[in-house]
């Protein structure tokens, strides 16, 4: 059985080499249309809306944030305090070079005391940890009535599902997006729970576009966009390819 500091060293070696990363990026432009379509941007501008309503004055802390290249995005949003860490030496030295408080430190053990934060967040780093001890060392630091913004992958999305199967190299061997009984499991723990679900019918049509000679925003790109906001309000929004999640941690 994998312990957690086996799992962080692998990720840090992936991470420090860049092959994956590469890998990672050729696969993006390949299927840009799964990844840039009417629905993606629905979940972009829901991502943006939630970080605009919590990180302004706050006392934040971003989990995986790699070079930077984000964290000087969410500094303008003007938090009080910011920091982000990785587990990546390279990626921190990066992104102490555009002059921002990063640090190199495991996510699934946190260095900092009880309630330090109030906005914790992160972008597709969930899945790559050990998600019950990520999810309780992130409830752990956050400020009773203090939020968790993550966008994650889901685990059950056919078609990305496929995908996956066929791009091992694509990612680490540790990664496992993220199941439905595991968000219910951080919805119960946190107390209160508003996700954002995309790509379901947006992701099969983005795939099959990408090998035609089409918009991002083509017909059956927004068709689909429609259908998946519809189908959010149903038990197939768990078979979505992935999900912008927003918890608030209990006040009690």
């Amino acid at each position: 059985m994998t312990t957690p500091d086996e799992r962080a060293e692998r990720e840090r070696a992936a991470y420090n080499g860049g092959k994956m990363l590469a890998a990672s990026s050729a696969l993006h432009r390949r299927f840009s249309h799964a990844f840039e379509c009417p629905n993606t941007w629905y979940g972009e501008a829901y991502w943006a809306a939630q970080l605009a309503r919590v990180v302004p004055a706050a006392d934040a802390l971003e989990i995986g944030c790699f070079d930077g290249r984000r964290t000087i995005d969410y500094l303008e949003l003007k938090p009080r305090r910011l920091i982000g860490i990785d587990i990546s030496e390279v990626m921190v030295r990066k992104a102490v070079g555009r002059g921002l408080d990063a640090r190199v430190m495991d996510a699934q053990r946190l260095e900092f005391a009880d309630a330090s934060f109030d906005v914790v967040l992160g972008r597709a780093i969930l899945h790559h940890l050990d998600y019950q001890a990520a999810i309780g060392q992130i409830h752990r630091v956050l400020r009773p009535g203090g939020t968790a913004v993550f966008m994650e992958p889901l685990r059950d999305n056919p078609a990305w599902q496929l995908f996956r199967a066929l791009t091992p190299e694509a990612r680490t061997p540790d990664e496992q997006a993220l199941s439905r009984q595991q968000l219910q499991w951080a919805d119960r723990l946190f107390g209160r729970a508003e996700h954002c679900f995309i790509g379901l019918a947006s992701t099969a049509v983005g795939m099959l576009a990408s090998f035609l000679p089409v918009a991002h925003d083509n017909a059956a790109a927004r068709l689909a966009d429609g259908l998946d906001r519809a189908l959010q309000r149903t038990p197939l929004r768990y078979w979505m390819r992935y999900a912008i999640l927003v918890w608030e941690k209990s006040r009690r």
